[in-house]
């Protein structure tokens, strides 16, 4: 990464309600999680629609002008939090998450907007598919076996997880700024693109 550039993507935030039932979640899982497992600082939670990856700082007012273009063309609405999960869905589970419910039409045709306006201009790539999740932990790979045993334990746990549907309005799109530190990763929004509806406000929540 060149000096002076920023590792950048598109993603919605959470309100506190939501970030409090994630961690909620991750401690009722940490007795069943095997070492090696990597927790995720749900205060920095957040529901990506696009990684954009390292960019001159000074591109940031062109992707806010994307941003707001493609969040100007949908309504606002609401997602909930719905489940416990893991991937992969066959052998050692590598990442627990918490499902995303709602109106998951809107949030696909905003994540395409969203990625086709940024891939457009060079930022990032169109992904395949999109699995809207909420990652609270990753088991680090070439774990020892004990830790892959432990992990087996994780995916039985899961089944009884209960989540709270806890409401996530959409009302905007941020772009944040990932910052890789020895103590994890730290994210900060750049750019708050509202939805059709929503008058613009500045930073918005984290």
């Amino acid at each position: 990464m060149a000096d002076g550039d920023l590792r950048l993507f598109a993603a919605i935030g959470l309100p506190e309600s939501a970030r409090e039932e994630l961690r909620r979640v991750g401690e009722a899982m940490r007795a069943f999680a095997p070492d090696g497992t990597r927790w995720m600082d749900v205060a920095g939670a957040h529901l990506t629609l696009q990684f954009i990856g390292n960019r001159p700082a000074d591109d940031v007012a062109m992707i806010d002008a994307a941003l707001t273009q493609a969040s100007s063309r949908h309504a606002p609405f609401e997602l909930s939090l719905t489940g416990v999960g893991v991937f992969p869905s066959q052998g050692a589970p590598r990442v627990l998450w918490v499902g995303v419910g709602g109106d998951l039409d809107a949030l696909r045709s905003l994540q395409r907007d969203v990625s086709a306006v940024l891939v457009a201009m060079g930022c990032g790539r169109q992904e395949p598919t999109f699995s809207p999740h909420l990652t609270v932990c990753r088991i680090r790979p070439g774990a020892p076996s004990d830790a892959r045993a432990g992990s087996d334990v994780l995916r039985r746990a899961v089944a009884d997880v209960d989540v709270t549907p806890v409401p996530l309005a959409v009302e905007d799109v941020g772009l944040y700024r990932s910052e890789l530190l020895p103590t994890g990763a730290r994210y900060t929004r750049l750019v708050t693109a509202p939805l059709a509806g929503r008058a613009p406000t500045g930073t918005g929540r984290a």
